[in-house]
């Protein structure tokens, strides 16, 4: 069989490469597979040793945890036969095929693949070793490259075709009345005997301020389509590059289970067209009962358009344990719904905690 070094995991159920590192080791605490595909994935996308290192491709594949956490019965039956401290496993991929992880007699780990042996780097086992665990949590983990991938996505456009107006508009006049970049603007040309949409950007110096364009040009024009993108749960955020705006890796913690005695935050991403009116509601509601526990509405006023983020804060003992829907509506002027968007926190009690002011 052939050898060589293989970084990436993401060809099969990350957590049961976790869970099979753990097993191992022969540790006797259970595992709770949800946070530890959790920690892993954060581990993978965080890293800088593995993140740099990642392809497009892989990080699309992080997509299969979602479906993996639907099978978790048959994953807990595996992981039983994982922590009898065996020096081999067998595991189904999701597509049917079979791979196998082995502990060399130096204690080394390497998956095994379509005939292909790949190394697993000690660092990394030794990082999933010390995953924390929430002992109580009942949602699954968020799968954090799946909500990069919506957080990061190209902005949604609607086309608008359009014509300058009599006597011709400068380009920078057209960008400002529609609060798109230029780039986001065609004209309708031909180019070797094929009429063909050509984007403005190719012309843009000569018609920014020097020329005109006229008035019998087809224009197409891109809008931000009003839509909201994601809605997450989070412990901090920073702008620590100090650039003004907030990436993905500048929201910290990003989890769906909270103790009681801590603070965390919601986020909510966003896009409105230039000019955009209306309202940005948020509500949490019971997730058994259906019942509001809180509602917040900010006003959209000529929304200079394209993304946005907005963060709200929820105080420590604001809601009790139990389970939470957040319901996210972008409402226009005439009361319109244009988009929604829903996710899940919980709140448990933090037994530890509990245990020590007891004693």
């Amino acid at each position: 069989m052939k050898k060589r070094t293989l970084l990436s995991l993401l060809a099969i159920p990350i957590f049961l490469v976790a869970t099979t590192f753990n097993s191992f080791s022969q540790e006797s605490e259970k595992i709770k597979t949800k946070e530890v595909t959790a920690a892993v994935i954060d581990f993978l996308l965080r890293n800088p040793k593995t993140a740099d290192k990642m392809k497009p491709h892989e990080r699309v594949a992080l997509d299969i945890i979602g479906d993996l956490l639907k099978t978790s019965g048959q994953r807990e039956h595996e992981i039983e036969y994982a922590t009898a401290g065996r020096s081999q496993l067998t595991i189904n991929t999701t597509d049917g095929r079979q791979a196998q992880f082995v502990k060399d007699e130096s204690g080394n780990i390497y998956l095994v693949f379509e005939g292909v042996i790949h190394p697993i780097a000690q660092e990394f086992i030794d990082q999933v070793r010390n995953i924390p665990t929430i002992e109580n949590a009942t949602l699954p983990a968020y799968n954090l490259g799946g909500l990069e991938s919506k957080f990061n996505s190209p902005e949604e456009y609607e086309w608008l075709n359009y014509r300058p107006q009599k006597g011709g508009e400068y380009l920078s006049d057209i960008v400002k009345k529609f609060g798109v970049p230029a780039s986001n603007i065609f004209y309708w040309t031909d180019v070797s005997g094929n009429w063909a949409w050509r984007s403005i950007k190719e012309k843009e110096k000569i018609w920014e301020n020097r020329r005109k364009i006229r008035s019998s040009t087809n224009l197409a024009i891109g809008k931000y389509k009003n839509q909201i993108s994601a809605v997450f749960s989070y412990k901090w955020h920073r702008d620590l590059n100090n650039d003004g705006a907030f990436d993905f890796n500048e929201f910290n913690q990003i989890k769906r289970t909270f103790y009681d005695d801590e603070d965390f935050n919601i986020g909510i991403k966003y896009q409105t067209e230039k000019g955009f009116t209306g309202n940005l509601e948020v509500k949490i509601l019971e997730d058994n009962s259906g019942k509001l526990i809180w509602n917040e509405k900010i006003y959209l006023t000529l929304s200079n358009g394209g993304p946005m983020i907005n963060g709200y804060n929820i105080p420590t003992g604001r809601f009790p344990v139990g389970v939470y829907l957040i319901h996210a509506n972008l409402i226009n002027d005439y009361s319109t719904t244009v988009s929604s968007k829903s996710e899940r926190f919980e709140i448990i009690q933090n037994i530890s905690k509990t245990a020590e002011k007891n004693y």
